[in-house]
């Protein structure tokens, strides 16, 4: 038994109803991200330079900060980390050997220890 709106208010309600509700999961698709979805870099995770090295990551002050019994990796943990294995030829400048430059915007909000954790999600 399927029912059916006849009257002419009641078809406009259910109209309206419609329009704002595709309205609302619209807006809804828009928001981004909330930051609390942010994964901060562990020292177990891989990182690799834009031609393949591997970033040999180590923790020093995020040893205290930990995920699972694996420390995170801040900020000053992965600047002038060691890079290995870049197959970048020497005409182009040769291989990476270390990370020389971390962007404000891969950087969490909230220090720890005095500095910033680097945040997977939001590495270029």
């Amino acid at each position: 038994m399927k029912l059916t709106l006849s009257h002419k208010e009641s078809k406009e309600k259910q109209d309206k109803a419609i329009i704002q509700r595709e309205q609302k999961q619209h807006k809804e698709q828009l928001k981004p991200l909330s930051i609390a979805m942010l994964h901060p870099i562990l020292e177990d995770n891989e990182m690799k330079c834009s031609h393949g090295g591997v970033v040999q990551l180590k923790s020093n002050l995020g040893k205290s900060i930990q995920d699972k019994n694996i420390p995170f990796i801040l900020e000053t943990d992965l600047l002038y980390s060691s890079i290995v294995g870049c197959p970048n030829p020497p005409i182009s400048g040769g291989p990476c050997t270390q990370v020389a430059l971390i962007l404000p915007s891969s950087r969490g909000l909230k220090k720890h220890n005095e500095d910033y954790p680097i945040m997977q999600d939001l590495i270029i």
